[in-house]
């Protein structure tokens, strides 16, 4: 009977050791599982910004070329009115001097 005793004895403290073993087995996957998973985490974080900031480049770089486009535009538009103002300048100075000479031989 001591032997039977004994030998149970012996198998559940085996089996506690078994236990533990798995425990600490699951532990460790555990802990495996988690750190890659903030590894993974931390990886497409940082592409994400680096999507982010490329972005953010390409609109500033298409809304800078828009803006010079436009400023281009304007300044097209400026240069064609500027010469119609000057013709038109120019006209009324050559009336204004015809006026003047003209009443000046009167």
């Amino acid at each position: 009977m001591k032997e039977i005793v004994k030998r149970i004895i012996e198998t559940e403290k085996e089996i506690r050791d078994k236990v533990e073993d798995a425990h600490s087995q699951a532990q460790k996957i555990v802990r495996a599982a988690e750190s890659g998973s903030r590894d993974i985490i931390e990886k497409k974080r940082l592409e994400a910004m680096k999507e982010g900031q490329a972005l953010i480049e390409r609109l500033t770089a298409e809304a800078e070329a828009k803006r010079t486009l436009q400023v281009e535009k304007v300044r097209g538009g400026s240069a064609e009115l500027l010469k119609k103002r000057s013709k038109e300048v120019d006209r009324a100075v050559g009336r204004i001097v015809d006026m003047v000479t003209d009443s000046g031989k009167a």
